[in-house]
C-alpha cells in the first residue's frame, strides 16, 4: 500500500473548508511539506513524510483526525475494504482570490454568473479560484504569496464567486490581508467568456507570484470565435465604464500602485482610456499582443496625457490570430502586436518582439501562457527592471528606434 498516498488523503478528507486559526497557523509549512514529499525520492519519502507529521503535530486538533483516518484506511486495506476518503481527494490545490468588475449582464445560466449581454451597470464583487498547486508556468523562485490551501473534491467546480456593493471598498479589505499593497488589473480580450476571464486573471497571479490585489475588468464579449465584429462594437461600448473603473482605482491606492496588463481586444478599451484620461498616475502598463490598428494605437500612445512608471508592449510575427483580425475580411489594417517590427516600436514603449518563442499553435496567447514571457512580466513588475536589465532580452534597432527580442 503506497502510505504517502494514503497520508495525503487523509490530510485532503481531513482539511476544513474553512481552516480555524489552528489550521491557518501551519498552512504555509504544511503546503511546503506536501510539495517536499511529492518530489521526495525513494530514499526521502520516509523523511518528507515524518515533516508532513511533524507539521500537523502543530495542529493537535487536526492531527487526531488525520490520524484516525489514516487508521481507517490502513484498516480497510488489511480487511479488503477501500479507504473512506473520496477519489481525487488529493488534487490540492491554491485558492486564489481576485476582485472583479463588469458591465455584463447576469445570466440565469448555471455557473455562468454573467454573460454576453451588456449592461449599464458596473457591478463588482470577489471571486475564489481553486489553481493546482505549485504548477505555475514560469517556474518562478519560490514564491512569496501563500494562497489558502484546498483540496478539491468531487463535484467541487473550483470557483466561488460573492457579489459586493462597492469596488473601492472590496479592494480595500482584500488589500489589508494581503503582503502587498499593489493592484493588479487585466483586461481580457475577443471570444472570452466571464469565468474563462475569471480564471485566467487568477492564473495570471499566481503565475507572477503577485502579492497584492488581483482585479479582473471584464467587459460582455461574446465568448464565440465568430462574434468577432460584435465584440469590437461590446469593447468600445465599455469605453465609459472603464474610465470610471480605472479612475475609481487610481484614487483609492492607498500607498500602493496601479499596473494594467491588456491582452488582445482589451488594448483597445485600455489605450482609449489612456488617450483620454487627464494627469492618471500609474505603474507599469503592459500591452499583450494588441489587437487595434497599429497607425491607431501609434495615434493613442501620442495622446497619453498621464505618467507610468513603464509602458511595454509584446509582439509576435508568428501571431496567426492577429494576421487574420488585420486581414482584408475584417479590419484590412495591420495591428499593433503583429510584427512588421518597423510598425511597432514607438516613442516612449519598450517593444518587446516574442517572435523567437515558441508561442504555440496561434501564437497568441503567449503573455500568459509561456513560461519566457510570464517570467519576464515577473521581473518587471516586481523589480522595476528595465528590459536591459532583463535576462533573456538582447537590444535590437529598427528604422524607428530601439527595440528588444527575446532571444533562446
Amino acid at each position: 500500500m503506497d502510505e504517502s498516498r494514503v497520508l495525503v488523503d487523509a490530510v485532503g478528507a481531513m482539511w476544513p473548508e474553512e481552516p480555524g486559526p489552528e489550521e491557518a497557523a501551519i498552512e504555509s509549512a504544511l503546503v511546503d511539506a506536501l510539495r517536499e514529499l511529492d518530489s521526495a525520492g525513494p530514499d526521502e519519502v520516509e523523511s518528507a513524510q515524518d515533516r508532513v507529521l511533524a507539521v500537523l503535530g502543530e495542529a493537535p486538533g487536526l492531527h487526531r483526525r488525520v490520524e484516525s483516518a489514516i487508521l481507517a484506511a490502513l484498516l480497510g486495506a488489511e480487511r479488503g475494504v477501500g479507504a473512506p476518503q473520496s477519489p481525487g481527494v488529493t488534487d490540492r490545490r491554491s485558492e486564489v482570490e481576485i476582485a472583479y468588475a463588469t458591465d455584463r449582464a447576469p445570466t440565469p445560466a448555471p455557473d455562468g454568473f454573467y454573460g454576453r449581454s451588456r449592461d449599464r451597470t458596473l457591478r463588482c464583487g470577489r471571486a475564489w479560484v481553486a489553481l493546482p498547486d505549485d504548477h505555475r508556468i514560469g517556474r518562478l523562485p519560490r514564491p512569496k504569496r501563500r494562497w489558502r490551501l484546498r483540496f478539491r473534491k468531487p463535484g467541487d467546480t473550483g470557483l466561488r464567486l460573492e457579489e459586493s456593493e462597492s469596488l473601492t471598498a472590496t479592494v480595500s479589505g482584500m488589500r489589508d490581508r494581503a503582503p502587498g499593497r499593489d493592484v493588479l488589473v487585466f483586461v481580457h480580450g475577443y471570444n472570452v467568456s466571464f469565468v474563462d476571464a475569471v480564471r485566467r486573471t487568477a492564473q495570471l497571479a499566481y503565475d507572477v507570484d503577485f502579492g497584492g490585489v488581483p482585479v479582473l475588468y471584464s467587459w460582455p464579449s461574446a465568448g464565440s470565435p465568430a462574434a468577432y465584429v460584435a465584440d469590437g462594437a461590446a469593447a468600445d461600448g465599455t469605453q465609459r465604464r472603464f474610465r470610471t473603473f480605472l479612475t475609481s482605482l487610481m484614487e483609492s491606492t492607498d500607498g500602493g500602485r496601479v499596473h494594467v496588463i491588456a491582452h488582445s481586444m482589451g488594448n483597445r478599451i485600455l489605450t482609449e482610456a489612456l488617450s483620454g484620461l487627464t494627469g492618471y498616475e500609474l505603474g507599469h502598463v503592459v500591452f499583450a499582443a494588441p489587437d487595434l490598428d497599429s497607425e491607431q494605437f501609434r495615434d493613442r500612445v501620442a495622446d497619453f496625457s498621464g505618467t507610468a512608471e513603464r509602458y511595454t508592449l509584446y509582439v509576435n510575427d508568428r501571431d496567426l490570430a492577429l494576421a487574420a483580425s488585420g486581414s482584408h475580411v475584417l479590419a484590412n489594417a495591420p495591428r499593433a502586436g503583429e510584427g512588421g517590427i518597423d510598425d511597432v516600436v514607438f516613442d516612449g514603449i519598450d517593444t518587446i518582439d516574442a517572435s523567437r518563442v515558441e508561442t504555440g499553435l496561434l501564437g497568441h496567447s503567449y503573455a500568459m501562457e509561456r513560461r519566457t514571457v510570464v517570467s519576464d512580466i515577473h521581473l518587471l513588475i516586481h523589480h522595476d527592471h528595465p528590459p536591459d536589465k532583463r535576462p533573456g532580452l538582447g537590444l535590437m534597432m529598427s528604422r524607428n528606434g530601439p527595440y528588444w527580442e527575446f532571444r533562446p
